[in-house]
């Protein structure tokens, strides 16, 4: 049975050969620094001893002109010669090299660097883009999700309405969700609009009290788009989940317009309760229990 082949490595990038040169290069470049240093304090040692070793020698020579050890000292010693000054001339072309290295690489950092700024602008400029176009995407789907929670408590409402008995006297049937309808009055009476309020765990219609926390001076905040003047009372028919129908009548104290600014929050109207039946009350203050009323300060 074969073995498995090893897996193919893939060669080092060029960034990570020109790394491992530089670094071997600067380590010899090290070492031959420490060697140059002693070559030249040794040329220095050795030019004072032939220096010295010359003296000596002529002052030799004058004492003891016969002396042929001395003599041939003095041959070897014209012959000899110490260079001390070619290490600092290789050390000078070797620094010029070096300065001359060094440009090249601060020319290739300034490159990347505009290169760099480049790039993190378009990043910057890309992630506005998508997040704008995300914000749209999201205001998009909650607007569609009010839309659907309004079908739904419209539904919910019909459903309500259809179960319920017949009433005695007979009102036109009622457009779906939160909507305004005129009650029919005698011949030259003002006509009073008649509206519907769905309101669940989830819905944008939802009870609101003041700093008294009293739900009977309080009211409902009816989301919808339809606009109805301030001061203007209107009859409610309350749905509550589990519940049937509930009329009670109230005052549009204050409203919330469409703002572009706030596209999470849904238009709609203040009603202040007028007066609520004590049956009501009760069923309102049950369902206020289980989901907390909005604020309005009177």
């Amino acid at each position: 049975m074969n073995a498995p082949s090893p897996s193919p490595t893939h060669p080092p990038s060029r960034e990570t050969e020109l790394a491992r040169a530089e670094s071997e290069l600067a380590s010899q470049e090290a070492r031959l620094g420490e060697q140059l240093t002693r070559a030249a304090a040794e040329a220095e040692s050795l030019s004072r001893r032939l220096l010295e070793l010359r003296q000596q020698v002529e002052r030799l020579t004058a004492e003891r002109p016969g002396d042929e050890h001395v003599r041939t000292a003095g041959s070897r010693l014209e012959s000899a010669s110490v260079h001390t000054g070619i290490t600092e001339e290789s050390r000078e072309q070797a620094l010029a090299s070096r300065n001359e290295a060094l440009e090249a690489r601060r020319r290739s950092v300034e490159d990347s660097q505009r290169t760099l700024n480049s790039l993190q602008q378009l990043n910057t400029r890309a992630q506005q883009e998508l997040a704008e176009a995300e914000a749209g995407l999201k205001r998009s789907a909650e607007a569609e999700a009010r839309a659907q929670r309004e079908r739904e408590a419209a539904a919910r409402a019909q459903r309500e309405r259809e179960a319920a008995p017949m009433r005695p006297a007979a009102r036109p049937a009622k457009a779906q969700g939160n909507t305004t309808q005129l009650e029919p009055h005698p011949q030259g009476a003002r006509a009073r609009p008649r509206m519907v309020a769905a309101i669940d765990q989830r819905s944008d219609s939802n009870f609101f009290t003041g700093f008294n926390t009293n739900i009977s001076e309080g009211g409902i905040f009816l989301a919808t788009v339809q606009s109805v003047p301030r001061g203007t009372t209107v009859d409610l028919d309350v749905l509550l989940p589990g519940t049937r129908s509930m009329t009670v009548t109230g005052v549009v104290h204050w409203t919330r317009e469409v703002n572009d600014k706030t596209p999470e929050l849904m238009p709609g109207l203040g009603v202040k309760f007028s007066y609520l039946p004590p049956e009501v009350t009760s069923v309102i203050s049950d369902f206020v229990a289980t989901r907390e009323p909005l604020f309005f300060p009177d």
